[in-house]
C-alpha cells in the first residue's frame, strides 16, 4: 500500500483461496486508510479470484499490465520477487489513474466468450507445435546426402521438401543406417504436420459462429479476419470497460509517447512508440495497418495526407494504428450494444 506521496504504508501476502482473499478483505477495511484504486496484474488469469473479490467489496480496481512493472524494475535495477513486484504494481497505478478497469468482464463472461478463448489457445497451441515441427525437420533435411537433396524441389518450403521426400523411389538398401532413421523421423514429421493442419482446419470452422453468437461484425473492417477479431475479442473482453478511445489506445499500446524538446509550451514535435501495452492487439493493428495500406484506398489517401505533412514513413504508420484503434474500439462499443439490445428485446418479448 502506498500513500499519495508514493511512501510505502504497508506491504503484507494472503493466499489466492476463500481464507485469503477475506482476509485480505479484511484487512483494506481495517487501515482506516481511503484507498482511491487497487492494482492488479494478470487480472485475467491468476489474478481474476482477486479482481472478483476486490471488486464486490466495493474497491476500484485497475489493470497494470506486466509489461509497465517489468520496465520500471528494469530502470531501478532491482530484482524481481513477489514484494518488489506489489510495489511496482501499486507505483503504476498511483502514477496513472487513466489505467483501465482489471478483468476482461465485470462479471461471469458469455459462455461464447468462454468458448471462444478456449478455441483461441487450442489453435495457437496446435500453430506452435506445427512451427515446432517444420523447424526441427529443417536442419534434418539439409543433412540429408546430396544425391536425395538433389531430387528435391529447390524451394525454402520444409513442407514442400516433405511431400516430395515422401515420393520418391530409394533404395535403402544403400543408405546408411543413420541416413534411413533420418527419412523415417522426416516422413513421420510430414504426417504429423498434415494431422495438425487438419485439426486446424477444424478449429477455424467453429470461429465464425462463435463470433456470431457475441454478436460481433469486426469482419466487416477491410483487414479484419475471423483469426484478428477472435484475438480481438478475446483479449479486450468487455469492450465498455474502457470509457474512451483513448484509454483503449493506451492499454493496447498505440498511443504515442511524447518524445520531444525544444517546443517549448506548444505541442509535442517528436513522438515514439509505447513498448508498454498488449502487444497482442497491437499486432493485430498492425496487421490491418499492413492490409489496408495494400488495398484500402481510404488508408492510402490517410498516409499520403500524413507524408506530405512531413512525417515520415513509420510516423505515418503509427498514426494510422491510432486511429486504427479507435475506429476497432468504437466497432465493438456498437457491437456489444446491438447485443445488449437484442438480448433486451428477447427477454420483453418472452415476458
Amino acid at each position: 500500500m502506498l500513500s499519495a506521496t508514493g511512501t510505502l504504508l504497508a506491504c503484507e501476502s494472503f493466499d489466492i483461496s476463500t481464507h485469503g482473499l477475506a482476509e485480505l478483505i479484511a484487512v483494506l477495511a481495517d487501515t482506516g486508510a481511503v484507498i482511491e484504486r487497487i492494482g492488479v496484474e494478470g487480472s485475467s488469469g491468476l489474478g481474476r479470484p482477486v479482481v472478483r473479490a476486490l471488486t464486490a467489496a466495493g474497491y476500484d480496481v485497475r489493470e497494470v499490465q506486466a509489461s509497465r512493472t517489468n520496465d520500471r524494475r528494469r530502470r531501478r535495477h532491482r530484482a524481481k520477487t513477489d514484494i518488489a513486484d506489489a510495489q511496482a504494481i501499486a507505483a503504476e497505478t498511483l502514477a496513472d489513474p487513466g489505467l483501465p478497469p482489471a478483468g476482461k468482464h465485470a462479471t461471469d463472461p458469455p459462455a461464447a466468450w468462454e468458448a471462444l478463448h478456449t478455441v483461441r489457445t487450442w489453435r495457437e497451441s496446435l500453430v506452435l507445435q506445427r512451427v515446432r515441427h517444420l523447424t526441427e525437420a529443417e536442419p534434418v533435411l539439409t543433412s540429408l546426402p546430396i544425391a536425395i537433396r538433389d531430387q528435391l524441389p529447390a524451394t525454402s518450403r520444409v513442407m514442400a521438401a516433405l511431400t516430395a521426400l515422401s515420393t520418391l523411389q530409394l533404395n535403402h538398401s544403400s543408405l546408411t543406417p543413420a541416413d534411413r532413421l533420418k527419412l523415417a523421423r522426416l516422413i513421420a514429421t510430414r504426417d504429423a504436420v498434415i494431422t495438425i493442419t487438419a485439426g486446424l482446419k477444424d478449429i477455424d470452422l467453429q470461429i465464425p459462429d462463435l463470433l456470431d453468437a457475441l454478436g460481433c461484425t469486426l469482419t466487416e473492417l477491410v483487414g479484419v479476419g475471423v483469426v484478428t477479431a477472435m484475438t480481438l475479442l478475446t483479449e479486450v473482453g468487455d469492450p465498455t470497460r474502457f470509457r474512451t478511445e483513448a484509454q483503449f489506445a493506451r492499454w493496447c499500446g498505440a498511443a504515442p509517447v511524447a518524445t520531444s524538446s525544444g517546443e517549448g509550451h506548444g505541442s509535442p514535435k517528436r513522438y515514439r512508440l509505447d513498448l508498454a501495452g498488449n502487444r497482442q492487439v497491437n499486432s493485430v493493428l498492425h496487421i490491418v495497418h499492413v492490409t489496408q495500406a495494400r488495398m484500402h484506398d481510404p488508408a492510402k489517401t490517410y498516409l499520403t495526407r500524413r507524408k506530405s505533412e512531413g512525417k515520415t514513413a513509420r510516423e505515418a504508420r503509427r498514426c494510422h494504428k491510432r486511429q486504427l484503434a479507435n475506429v476497432l474500439i468504437r466497432h465493438m462499443w456498437k457491437d456489444t450494444a446491438r447485443l445488449a439490445r437484442a438480448a433486451t428485446a428477447s427477454t420483453s418479448a418472452a415476458a
